[in-house]
């Protein structure tokens, strides 16, 4: 639960989610809503006198590992429920495609509702790495960003475009950039300007640009493509292709595939699919369907899109837009 939401949705979220405890700080916990939810100091001496030693209980990759709200734009917020399997398929496909090792060190500051967070706890640490975290009060500092990228050795970059287009804002005719250790930047999230990865490799100039994408709906990402250059004829950059063990389809409104360069409704399907929404068993009826090939569940997107002639999808933009 982002401690800067509204009180309204925060107290939405304790109830919606039946959470039996709530994990905070002392200077957060006056913020929170009143309920009768019991709280626990992190920080106290509670936490640190309990054993070290974690408990001896066991799960499957097909129990719940977490859930998280979307936004709820267009109304309520829906708790996306992912499992442990769809999780680990996800970052073990991203830690090995992208040979993250224990020698990376990635700065995160996405909040924990947000599930590009998930990558960075368990991407990293998953992979022995450093995970570097922003402090709250510079979450909306890119000249705090730079400095950290510089003294931490910050080899991995995840962001959605936006923050990465202040952190060249601030840095462009600034700083001389000092640090070659930015390795890899990963974008996702939103539309990507077409103009952002050139400007990325020309400051960070060992950096490599990838697109991810994807839905919450989906264990954090489905599909990748690495940026090597920009075509002048691009209208967007190209949402590529799907990453391990998922699988994207292209619908006409009937739910019948349509041909390769034909606009459709993306699904996507495979290893990374959620559960459905929690306690909302219509809405999930309404955006998770089965496969007609296989019988295994499809994931809705609302996304538009087509498949170009180099076997990449084109993102073309939303059903309701």
């Amino acid at each position: 639960v982002d401690p800067d939401y509204p009180a309204k949705r925060v107290e939405y979220l304790l109830i919606h989610s039946e959470a039996r405890m709530i994990l905070s700080q002392p200077q957060l916990i006056t913020e929170l809503p009143a309920t009768d939810t019991p709280i626990l100091d992190v920080t106290g001496g509670e936490v640190a006198s309990m054993p070290a030693k974690p408990p001896g209980r066991q799960c499957s990759p097909n129990d719940l590992a977490y859930v998280i709200y979307t936004s709820g734009s267009t109304g309520t917020p829906k708790g996306v429920m992912i499992s442990h399997g769809a999780a680990v398929n996800t970052i073990v496909d991203i830690n090995q495609r992208f040979r993250v090792t224990k020698f990376d060190r990635i700065l995160g500051f996405s909040s924990l509702s947000f599930d590009l967070s998930v990558w960075d706890i368990f991407g990293t640490l998953g992979a022995g790495g450093t995970l570097v975290i922003l402090p709250r009060e510079s979450l909306k500092s890119p000249s705090r960003w730079f400095d950290l990228i510089e003294r931490e050795g910050i080899t991995i970059w995840n962001s959605v475009p936006t923050a990465m287009k202040m952190l060249l804002d601030f840095c462009e005719g600034r700083r001389v950039c000092e640090s070659t250790t930015l390795r890899l930047a990963m974008l996702s999230g939103d539309w990507i300007p077409l103009d952002l990865p050139g400007r990325i490799k020309a400051y960070f100039e060992d950096c490599k640009v990838v697109s991810l994408g994807g839905a919450t709906e989906a264990s954090i990402w489905s599909i990748y493509y690495p940026i090597e250059t920009v075509d002048t004829q691009w209208n967007s950059i190209p949402y590529g292709k799907p990453l391990g063990r998922q699988r994207f389809y292209i619908f006409d409104d009937q739910l019948q595939p349509v041909s390769d360069g034909e606009v459709g409704e993306l699904c996507i399907g495979g290893r990374g699919v959620a559960m459905g929404y929690y306690r909302e068993p219509e809405r999930t009826a309404r955006s998770f369907i089965s496969d007609p090939e296989t019988g295994q569940t499809l994931y809705r997107t609302g996304d538009l899109g087509r498949i170009m002639n180099d076997g990449n999808i084109e993102i073309i933009g939303r059903i309701d837009s």
